[in-house]
């Protein structure tokens, strides 16, 4: 098992090559990384390596009003054993208390690396096929 602190030590320099800060037209972009970690006591959140897991999405919108105006990009990076309805509930947090979609870690620690989870418009389903 990879503890929480070198798990997101080793997200942060990874990011790092996805984004910088950096000024667009007058606005700072800024990045928050969301951790969804998994323990003896079972999952946990984290925001800027802060624990939250109390109310998760109280504190994304808190945390939100504290933040200067500006472009936030949002990470969302997941324990290996997290469901796809975490994934999604936590995704839909997010956008809930108004950032962007996040972009989406799995992280491996096998092969102890983050796999990008990619969410494309969902398709109607269908037990006879596309029509």
């Amino acid at each position: 098992m990879i503890s929480r602190g070198l798990l997101l030590s080793l997200a942060l320099v990874a990011l790092t090559t996805f984004w910088a800060p950096t000024r667009c037209k007058g606005e700072e972009i800024r990045t928050l990384v969301v951790l969804i970690d998994h323990d003896s006591r079972g999952f946990n959140y984290h925001v800027d390596g802060k624990d939250t897991s109390a109310d998760f999405l109280t504190y994304l919108d808190q945390h939100k009003s504290d933040w200067p105006s500006g472009k936030t990009k949002v990470i969302l990076i997941v324990h290996e054993q997290a469901t796809l309805a975490m994934i999604n509930n936590s995704r839909g947090m997010i956008i809930k208390a108004g950032y962007e979609p996040p972009r989406v870690f799995h992280f491996n620690k096998d092969k102890r690396l983050m796999v990008e989870i990619t969410f494309l418009p969902g398709v109607p389903f269908s037990v006879k096929g596309p029509s």
